[in-house]
């Protein structure tokens, strides 16, 4: 009986460390960002600082090469990478953002920092309901993400000359529709999805199947809602939609119980 949980005791101390060093890799991120952000603030820093974005973009670029390099390796050697950290892969993916987050901050500069003190810390949120909670609760919180980011977007006085509330209502309306579309094939299919030669098998109630299909579309009628009056109910959208996050996190946290 004991032989048996150590796999599952393997497996729980691997997602345990992953989750950890993903927190800590945005947290590091964060306070790198933090030190760029005081470098550039000054006269007599500021060229110290953008040379020290372009030194860490250049780190991250080679990062993504020995990744790169590493997943050739594994494939020749045909070795087993289950429930390994330190794989080309993750070395890649991690290398990757931080090279897009750097190369972001080098060209707008001012205009991000205060963007990325929010997505970095929420990307290691979502890493963790990925892997702590079930799949539907993950999907939802997805949807309520994408919904508060777009009215965080029309919020903002940066798109002042585009017809941004069409645009974040049609992003979220795309969003809602191949959404439904895809949860609609999975529930046909007794919750299996097929991509290419791919198979994935989901575990899905009847409840989870109803909240992802309700979810999208109230995201999308306060997105709507939102984007077409004004800010300060755009304001109040966020609140709607962070409500419906706390309750929805509520009622899968009791489930796990």
């Amino acid at each position: 009986m004991a032989a048996n949980n150590v796999p599952k005791k393997r497996e729980e101390e691997y997602i345990t460390n992953k989750v950890l060093i993903v927190f800590s890799l945005c947290l590091a991120g964060v306070l790198i960002l933090m030190g760029i952000k005081n470098m550039v603030n000054y006269g007599y820093s500021y060229l110290r600082g953008m040379m020290l974005i372009r030194i860490l973009m250049g780190v991250s670029a080679v990062g993504v090469v020995i990744g790169l390099i590493k997943i050739i390796r594994e494939k020749q050697s045909k070795a087993k990478m289950t429930m390994r950290i330190m794989t080309g892969k993750n070395i890649a993916l991690v290398s990757l953002v931080s090279l897009i987050v750097f190369a972001i901050t080098y060209k707008y500069l001012f205009l991000v920092f205060n963007v990325f003190y929010v997505v970095l810390p929420a990307l290691a949120v979502y890493y963790l309901v990925f892997h702590s909670y079930q799949r539907e609760f993950f999907i939802i919180a997805v949807d309520i993400g994408i919904a508060g980011a777009l009215l965080f977007v029309f919020r903002s006085s940066v798109f002042e000359d585009l017809p941004i509330e069409f645009i974040v209502t049609a992003i979220m309306a795309v969003v809602t529709i191949i959404q439904l579309v895809i949860v609609n094939k999975i529930k046909a299919n007794n919750g299996t999805l097929k991509l290419s030669e791919e198979e994935y098998s989901f575990n899905f109630s009847k409840n989870a199947y109803t909240m992802m299909f309700i979810t999208p579309v109230i995201m999308l009628i306060l997105v709507a809602v939102g984007a077409f009056t004004t800010f300060a109910i755009a304001l109040y959208a966020i609140f709607a939609m962070a409500a419906y996050l706390f309750v929805t996190a509520v009622y899968y946290t009791v489930k796990l119980m």
